[in-house]
């Protein structure tokens, strides 16, 4: 039997990035009326900053989507509800420890990795989870905000890592 779970862990707009789209059209409109006025030099800083002010925006609206599939996660960031990039995939067999990040387990864990991935939006207030996850010579700590569902698949596939009950 197949299993198969997605979960898509979703973000708001932010003040910031409300005000960064806002200043965007803002300096817009500013660099077409240089134009109009023939002050050709402000005209083409204001354009530059609002094309940089576009691509910094997308930055601020952030979303994860975990899909898990026969005992394999992937983890997708998602720009602005728009671009999906695969991040990671990982096998749950390669998971060494999946905890609740605050949690005694994850504390007292000797010989944390240096690399950390925070796969999360940053206005998420759910629960974080922590996975040290062995892969090949690498070991990376990954932290997320999975729901009880993906919690039970993981345990299902690898009991001795997942700790549900901390």
């Amino acid at each position: 039997m197949d299993n198969f779970y997605e979960q898509l862990v979703r973000t708001k707009k932010t003040g910031l990035y409300q005000f960064v789209n806002g200043a965007t059209y803002v300096v817009g409109v500013f660099g077409l009326l240089m134009f109009g006025a023939a002050q050709l030099i402000p005209a083409v800083l204001f354009v530059a900053i609002a094309v940089g002010l576009f691509f910094l925006k997308r930055n601020f609206y952030v979303e994860y989507e975990y899909d898990f599939t026969n005992g394999e996660i992937d983890f997708d960031k998602i720009v602005e509800m728009r671009s999906r990039k695969r991040v990671l995939t990982i096998d749950v067999k390669h998971i060494e420890l999946l905890a609740p990040s605050d949690s005694d387990a994850v504390k007292d864990f000797s010989g944390k990795p240096e690399k950390v991935l925070k796969l999360y939006p940053s206005t998420s207030e759910a629960k974080q989870y922590t996975a040290i996850v062995t892969g090949g010579t690498e070991r990376t700590q990954i932290i997320f905000v999975p729901d009880e569902k993906f919690i039970e698949l993981c345990y299902k596939y690898n009991p001795r890592a997942v700790k549900k009950f901390l």
